[in-house]
């Protein structure tokens, strides 16, 4: 009887742990599965392909004017200078959302768009213009670097683009001034207020 008394609470325990283990299982398996054309590809001379429906994906920030060097000031009435545009794929920003952490495989594409000025019944003031041909990319992705993340610039019209040496500034700039993994998140308002907001509790 003393035995039986026991091994209820123990098996009870038991089971109780058996449930929480399958519900995580079920809870990772419901979790669905990028979206082949959202995920990085690359080519068979290791070069990465240029994304497609990028301009589909979430727009976490805009820039214009934005530069990480001194820069002259611009003469009165001209445009500070090209809008700046950062997209993330739609399945990373929720995991990034729902974990306050970027997913392995995510992409941040960052494209260029004239400053203007030229069209009625705009008065004064800016808005994107013509978009450039080049694009940059941001990966992270285990191995390509030490930091974690590659950096990729695809000229107007590539379809290919080789990985940026590690010893350009800009893995430096990323290592030394992002806010948060290697990611300038301080400039991009989602990202920003995800993250203050998992530091207020």
């Amino acid at each position: 009887m003393q035995i039986r008394r026991t091994i209820g609470p123990l098996g009870a325990a038991l089971a109780a742990i058996i449930g929480v283990v399958a519900w995580r299982g079920m809870a990772r398996s419901q979790q669905p599965e990028p979206p082949d054309a959202q995920l990085p590809r690359f080519a068979q001379s290791g070069q990465l392909v240029k994304p497609v429906g990028w301009e589909a994906w979430v727009m976490v920030g805009s820039s214009t004017g934005l530069s990480y060097a001194a820069a002259p000031t611009p003469a009165a009435g001209a445009a500070p200078g090209m809008f700046h545009n950062v997209y993330v794929q739609p399945w990373a920003y929720r995991e990034f959302d729902r974990t306050g952490a970027f997913p392995e495989r995510t992409m941040l594409v960052l494209a260029f768009y004239e400053a203007s000025r030229k069209s009625a019944p705009a008065r004064a003031g800016f808005y994107e213009g013509d978009r450039l041909g080049a694009i940059e990319v941001h990966l992270k992705q285990s191995g390509i670097d030490k930091t974690g993340w590659g950096f990729f610039g695809f000229g107007d019209g590539a379809a290919t683009a080789a990985l940026i040496p590690a010893a350009a500034p800009c893995y430096s700039c990323h290592a030394t001034e992002a806010a948060h993994d290697q990611v300038f998140t301080q400039f991009y308002p989602p990202l920003r207020e995800r993250l203050a907001r998992a530091a207020a509790h």
